[in-house]
């Protein structure tokens, strides 16, 4: 009788002094991967805004093909949304917010299973003098109590899949046709018709 009063004072501590550094803990997560592409605003942005191009490069699809994807609305126009399910990634969706066309994008990000969650996911994209530097931000609030203790590894756990997503991005960007060049007869021709 002696061990089991124990035992129950034991779980009981353990488990106050969980919800106290749960408590202590920050209530929301930021973690960013940033890359440089050798190609123009114009070339990369609509792989992202447009959500059908997603699946091209998109890391998670990428590690599981046999996922299923649904696309709703206009691409590129808000309130599109991708919904996906697959066994490896679970049951989503994104959905675009706002943007500002060649500059930022804002959707919502939702997990419906295994494990509910919603955050945002937000990509800004910077001209830069070899092409552009694209930013993929994901930020979020986090549940009390066990949502807190995830958060910690939220970085370490979802930022590789970030990179390998932004590396994915760049090759296919920069594995676009190149633009057409104009000739001066061309831009004389647009002067004239």
């Amino acid at each position: 009788m002696r061990f089991l009063r124990v035992a129950m004072i034991a779980v009981v501590g353990l488990s106050v002094l969980l919800l106290i550094v749960s408590a202590m803990l920050p209530d929301d997560y930021r973690f960013s991967r940033t890359i440089e592409i050798n190609r123009t605003v114009g070339d990369v942005y609509p792989l992202v805004v447009n959500l059908p191009n997603w699946p091209k490069w998109d890391p998670f699809t990428e590690s599981d093909p046999d996922a299923e994807s649904t696309f709703t609305g206009t691409p590129g126009t808000i309130g599109s949304t991708w919904s996906w399910e697959g066994e490896l990634i679970g049951v989503g969706r994104l959905t675009l917010q706002e943007f500002v066309t060649n500059v930022s994008i804002r959707s919502e990000l939702a997990f419906i299973s295994p494990q509910p969650m919603v955050g945002k996911d937000i990509w800004e994209f910077v001209e830069t003098p070899s092409g552009v530097q694209v930013s993929w931000i994901s930020e979020g609030n986090l549940d009390y109590p066990f949502g807190r203790f995830a958060g910690i590894f939220m970085d370490s756990i979802l930022g590789p899949s970030i990179e390998t997503g932004l590396d994915n991005l760049k090759k296919v960007s920069e594995g676009l046709p190149p633009p057409m060049q104009k000739t001066p007869a061309d831009s004389m021709d647009a002067i004239m018709n």
